[in-house]
């Protein structure tokens, strides 16, 4: 299960640095422009991070603590996520 749940985490990093990117080319110059080149950097860091927890942890046992772990990895993807969504809405309304 928690491998699942790490994979799953990873694969929405994935989409959020396609996300990202996209993000990254319809927002202008100035500090929008700065700022989304440096959340871009970080996004696709915590994207190779959540890979190497995932080939770190793929030959440990089940156990609560990756069970946690793997869960807040998840829900931290998926608040990055919801970060791209605001910042996209954002950008659109200007």
């Amino acid at each position: 299960m928690e491998k699942v749940l790490l994979l799953l985490g990873f694969l929405v990093m994935v989409y959020n640095v396609l996300y990202g990117l996209r993000l990254k080319r319809a927002i202008p110059g100035g500090v929008m422009g700065e700022r989304g080149g440096q959340m871009l950097f970080l996004i696709f860091f915590f994207a190779a991070s959540y890979l190497g927890v995932l080939l770190l942890t793929w030959g440990e046992p089940s156990s609560l603590l990756l069970l946690l772990l793997s869960l807040i990895l998840l829900l931290g993807s998926v608040f990055v996520h919801l970060v791209l969504r605001l910042v996209d809405a954002i950008v659109a309304s200007l």
